[in-house]
């Protein structure tokens, strides 16, 4: 069955999900991510309150959102925090990424939760324009970093 003929469904993430989800990472950045990123995908599922999803085609995993829950602000408020949102190339257009963040949206609120976050490159205007759509707004917090 073609990508465009799958039936996509989500699911929260599962360990058994790492492979398959380093894998689609892999096909979108180009490169291997270090044993610490399969560590990060780990520490993930499975906590106090696990946040991460993957959207399957066909008994394949073909997207993932890894989300967790922190805590943000002044004051301090419980937040999603979106971390890392990836769909198999093969598979982008398809509504699989917007899939996944209803799916956490929907796990979010029966939880209490009322706001989800995401830190989005700002040179990055195809990410910055999904989350949009999606009615994500700029916040009031500012990101500063340095490079050491």
């Amino acid at each position: 069955m073609a990508a465009t003929e799958a039936k996509v469904i989500t699911r929260p993430m599962e360990p058994e999900d790492i492979d398959a989800v380093l894998e689609i990472d892999r096909k979108i950045s180009g490169v291997r991510r270090a044993v610490t990123y399969t560590n990060l995908l780990t520490d993930y599922l499975g906590g106090v309150l696990d946040l991460s999803f993957v959207a399957e085609a066909n008994g394949q995993v073909v997207g993932f959102i890894l989300a967790r829950l922190t805590y943000v602000g002044e004051p301090v408020t419980e937040a999603g925090l979106i971390q890392i949102l990836g769909v198999d190339p093969d598979y982008w257009r398809k509504g699989i990424a917007s899939r996944l963040v209803d799916a956490l949206l929907e796990n979010c609120r029966p939880k209490g939760i009322k706001t989800v976050r995401v830190t989005v490159n700002e040179r990055d205007s195809q990410l910055r324009d999904f989350f949009e759509r999606m009615h994500f707004r700029r916040g009031e917090l500012i990101d500063y970093s340095k490079v050491l």
